[in-house]
């Protein structure tokens, strides 16, 4: 940075700052200096103003899975016909929608996550477009990290299109963008095996390639790829007869992979995925748009394996809000408050390339901070007891966003 340009120290006090999930403070000033947070101390309740005692600072909300380009197709697709008429009722709508309406709806998804406090996502890139239209977003964003996904098919073979997405691949790694193989189902053992070379040669220079694939959502897609059978034989053909953990294993494309739904993961399989230090991104809002069964979660933990949380898309989700993300997985999963914030911080700040985003408020990490703020039918006057119950206060009542910093940079968003 040249002499002279540096930003200026930023202080923010708050009432109650949550630093990780398993640490909270009352009466906490925290400093920030070129995009990253210098550190933070205590300072004397008596010194705080009314908003800063009502105010729970945090680190950013991570959304460990989003398909921001679909942003266009909000509330347009049922589904109450299932699953698999909502894929073709979706392909065939986005088919149907301009460039330009499909960037409009990548910024429109990007401000519903910033402005509900996510300031990090990992985004799956199906058209190439989001970069383009998160540059136009500017400030109104959070910081994305792309995956571009790639598919041809599932054939026994390599095809044109086989090649064609490995040209993708390579060349979004170039840009120093991650990979989403689609799923486990819908791509061959051919272009499996292309991306994980593709990676692994990438990272020595670029660092970690984060890959994110679509794995077991549905029941369909493990009949098919266990069995050849049901209803994804006559679009895909011959199957492998394998386990989706299993191709991605022969591939060299498992270890540290972000694995997206999971909800019908096959005997054996959660042993192998926590072995390879996978991460299950988990989306609520997604599982009770399709009316699922319940998520297994007891089977995951049980195993090991590490859950993040995400949204999905609009297409998918009444919300791209992960304030709501976290409630639901409350209700559901009867899991505890610090462990669902550190499903929507910690662990999806595992799978980004840049060290310095955390999901925590550590000094020399990034700047990435929301203010929440408490209604005014709160008592504030006790903080002890709000710095008790924050956790409990974000995971489960979606309190009102104020500020956000986006790499220090606020932007108010009440």
């Amino acid at each position: 940075m040249l002499l002279g340009m540096e930003r200026p120290t930023e202080r923010i006090r708050a009432g109650v700052a949550v630093l990780n999930s398993a640490c909270s403070k009352r009466a906490v000033e925290v400093e920030l200096r070129d995009g990253l947070i210098v550190g933070y101390d205590s300072v004397p309740e008596g010194a705080l103003n009314a908003r800063e005692r009502a105010t729970i600072l945090t680190p950013g909300l991570v959304n460990a899975h989003a398909h921001l380009d679909l942003g266009a197709l909000r509330g347009s697709i049922s589904a109450s016909r299932g699953f698999l008429t909502w894929v073709q009722e979706l392909v065939s709508a986005r088919e149907g929608l301009a460039h330009g309406e499909l960037e409009a709806g990548v910024r429109a998804s990007a401000w519903e996550a910033f402005r509900t406090g996510t300031t990090s996502v990992l985004d799956i890139d199906s058209m190439g477009l989001t970069e383009g239209a998160l540059r136009v977003a500017g400030a109104r964003a959070p910081r994305a990290i792309l995956l571009r996904e790639v598919l041809d098919g599932s054939p026994q073979g390599r095809t044109a299109r086989t090649d064609s997405s490995r040209k993708l691949a390579e060349a979004a790694v170039a840009r120093g963008h991650g990979l989403s193989p689609h799923g486990t189902h819908t791509v061959g053992d051919s272009l499996l095996s292309d991306l994980a070379q593709i990676v692994t040669s990438a990272q020595p220079a670029s660092g970690i390639v984060p890959v994110g694939v679509h794995w077991a959502e549905t029941p369909e897609e493990g009949r098919w790829l266990m069995e050849g059978e049901g209803p994804f034989a006559s679009w895909l053909g011959p199957s492998p007869e394998l386990s989706g953990t299993e191709r991605l294993a022969r591939a060299g494309l498992l270890r540290g992979t972000l694995l997206i739904h999971g909800n019908h993961p096959e005997p054996g399989e959660l042993e192998r995925l926590a072995a390879a230090g996978c991460t299950v991104v988990h989306c609520p809002g997604c599982h009770h748009f399709f009316g699922r069964e319940r998520f297994p979660v007891e089977s995951y933990l049980a195993a090991g394996v590490r859950l993040a949380l995400g949204t999905d898309s609009w297409a998918s989700n009444d919300r791209l809000d992960m304030r709501r993300e976290m409630r639901l997985a409350r209700d559901t999963l009867g899991l505890s408050a610090a462990s669902v914030w550190r499903m929507a911080t910690e662990i999806g700040a595992e799978a980004i390339p840049d060290s310095t985003v955390t999901g925590t408020i550590t000094p020399g990490t990034a700047a990435d901070l929301v203010e929440f703020l408490q209604p005014s039918s709160v008592d504030t006057r006790d903080l002890g007891a709000l710095e008790a119950s924050a956790l409990e206060t974000l995971t489960q009542s979606e309190p009102q966003v104020g500020s956000v910093w986006l790499g220090g940079r606020r932007t108010s968003v009440a």
